[in-house]
C-alpha cells in the first residue's frame, strides 16, 4: 500500500471531522442536535473513518517489516 492508496482514507476522514464539526456547532446552539440522528451519525462516520485509516496505516507498517513488537 502506498501513500497514493491512502488518499481515499484521508479524504474520508477530512470529510467525516467537516461533518463531524458541523453538527457539533449545531448542536452547540441546539441542545435536541445532541440527541438526533444526525449527531450519531457523524460520530460513527467520523470513528469508521479513523479506525480504517488505523487500520491501514497498520497494514502498510506491516507490509514493510515494521511491526517489531
Amino acid at each position: 500500500m502506498t501513500n497514493t492508496d491512502l488518499k481515499p482514507l484521508l479524504d474520508n476522514l477530512r470529510n467525516a471531522t467537516e461533518f463531524w464539526n458541523l453538527v457539533k456547532e449545531a448542536s452547540a446552539t441546539d441542545e435536541s442536535t445532541v440527541h438526533n440522528r444526525s449527531y450519531r451519525d457523524a460520530l460513527d462516520w467520523l470513528e469508521s473513518a479513523a479506525l480504517a485509516l488505523g487500520d491501514a496505516l497498520i497494514a502498510q507498517r506491516k507490509a514493510v517489516g515494521g511491526d517489531h513488537e
